[in-house]
């Protein structure tokens, strides 16, 4: 798992993007990571009282440039 968004499927089917977390250049260990994404999930889940899902997938860019 490298890169990952955490969310709720809404009702009309869609995925509702709460967090999107990556690892692609391995700044963590593997495990780190993955407790990071379980604790975040769990946390969001907590406050906004929805069932959340995790997907493996990528969708922001990895670099942003900050002008």
């Amino acid at each position: 798992m490298k890169t990952v968004s955490i969310g709720f499927y809404r009702e009309d089917g869609d995925f509702a993007i709460l967090a999107t977390l990556n690892n692609n250049d391995a700044h963590l260990a593997d495990s780190v990571f993955k407790g990071i994404v379980q604790d975040l999930t769990a946390t969001l889940a907590h406050a906004s009282m929805q069932r959340l899902s995790i997907l493996e997938r990528e969708d922001t860019p990895d670099y942003v440039t900050v002008d």
